[in-house]
């Protein structure tokens, strides 16, 4: 697949985020970002099968945390 160069600008807090992250998974900035749209991707499959939620789980049975509104 072809690949597209894209420049993006971030607030100082989040470009400090991302090279955090990037540190501490020992990856790149891009590869960070591809993971981050990667889980987006998926939300909006879910969502278009009416499931508009995304939760964290530390037992199967039992939602700990749930994320809400991350798409429009």
């Amino acid at each position: 697949m072809a690949k597209v160069r894209m420049n993006i600008e971030l607030s100082q807090d989040v470009a400090a985020f991302l090279e955090a992250l990037a540190q501490e998974e020992a990856t790149t900035k891009t590869e960070i970002i591809r993971r981050a749209l990667s889980v987006m991707k998926a939300y909006r499959q879910q969502k278009d099968r009416g499931r508009s939620h995304i939760g964290f789980v530390s037992d199967p049975a039992k939602l700990d945390v749930e994320i809400v509104g991350i798409l429009s």
